[in-house]
């Protein structure tokens, strides 16, 4: 009875302080993928940011370089409670605000038109 009563009282502080706690890797390493495109849903618990990369593809039929399309490869799906995906937005505000102040305000990208591919003397 005496354990039952010790596990379940409140810890003496409920206060974390993230930058003193120790982080560790799994001993395989940490999953990493490249993404981007950013895609997010939601429900009343929480928000699936699903990140993906946009790339060209060849056809099947015919897959040669001009017979290429865009397809949208899904990497990974990460699930946020909503209180952490605030805390996220404030994070990801923070870094933008200091990057522009550094080197610009980011706009917009723009795809340059595909150049005009030499045709082959016979």
């Amino acid at each position: 009875m005496k354990d039952k009563k010790r596990n379940s009282e409140a810890p003496a502080s409920t206060d974390v302080d993230l930058r003193k706690t120790i982080l560790e890797e799994p001993e395989d390493g940490l999953f990493t993928a490249y993404s981007n495109v950013v895609n997010l849903d939601w429900t009343l618990y929480d928000i699936r940011l699903r990140f993906a990369e946009l790339m060209q593809v060849p056809n099947d039929e015919s897959s040669t370089w001009i017979n290429q399309h865009a397809v949208l490869l899904e990497r990974v799906a990460v699930r946020l409670p909503w209180h952490q995906a605030k805390a996220l937005r404030d994070m990801l505000d923070g870094v933008i605000r200091k990057y522009e102040a550094v080197n610009g305000e980011l706009k917009p990208l723009k795809l340059a038109a595909a150049p005009d591919m030499p045709t082959p003397e016979p």
